[in-house]
């Protein structure tokens, strides 16, 4: 399988504890990572975020790590208000064929990965100043789109849980395949995802700025390593 992620090594047990806000808002939201072995080829991850009025959500992915690279195998995702699931999304990408954009059933594309699922396989980048990757990212059932993920530059960043040095990543969605002039219009209007992993392996996600919306007014949302 053609992959642009490489394994980058991650130990068995890591936990990884961020804290979020959104804009200006005084509110901070928790999550935390939790990667374990799945056995000798593949990683198992666990993502918790709690919000305020007791609303929790879950993601648990797994993917493989045979061959030296990363693969994205499934994807499920619970929100629960209290103890009652809102919303349940599952996805499984290996092995399998879905219905795609123009009514053809097929395979989904590789490298492939969920928004979530770039906190573990985009640190298996090729980190190195001006890389670049294209990368299908998955956003919901049979939905994917390619997105342009560029190695920018190395720095330093400061987030609650220290100093850091790092691999600043930008990631945008790209539009060439369909327009050039449109993909030019689009990357004017909407703000790219900005990631920063710690520059020493295994690559840590230390901060992450995003996107809430499609607008330049949505406010923007943080999440910052704590512990």
């Amino acid at each position: 399988m053609r992959n642009s992620f490489r394994d980058p090594g991650i130990k068995d047990g890591e936990l990884s504890r961020y804290v979020v806000t959104i804009g200006d808002a005084p509110t901070e939201y928790r999550a935390a990572s939790l990667v374990e072995h799945d056995g000798d080829d593949r990683y198992r991850t666990n993502l918790k975020v709690n919000l305020p009025d007791d609303f929790e959500m879950e993601v648990t992915q797994v993917f493989d790590r045979s061959g030296g690279t990363l693969a994205t195998v499934s994807y499920v995702a619970e929100s629960k208000l209290g103890e009652t699931v809102v919303s349940r999304e599952e996805g499984n990408f290996v092995g399998t064929s879905h219905l795609q954009f123009g009514g053809k059933v097929e395979p989904f594309p590789s490298p492939l990965t969920s928004l979530l699922g770039g906190a573990t396989t985009f640190r298996g980048l090729d980190f190195r100043k001006g890389a670049k990757a294209t990368i299908n990212l998955w956003l919901a059932y049979s939905v994917h789109w390619p997105v342009e993920v560029r190695v920018d530059k190395r720095t330093t960043v400061e987030v609650p849980a220290g100093r850091f040095d790092a691999w600043q990543v930008k990631a945008k969605p790209s539009f060439a395949h369909i327009n050039g002039l449109l993909d030019k219009v689009i990357h004017g209007i909407l703000p790219a995802f900005t990631l920063h992993f710690e520059a020493e392996s295994p690559h840590r996600l230390i901060r992450f700025s995003f996107p809430t919306g499609p607008l330049p007014w949505d406010p923007k949302g943080l999440m910052q390593l704590s512990d």
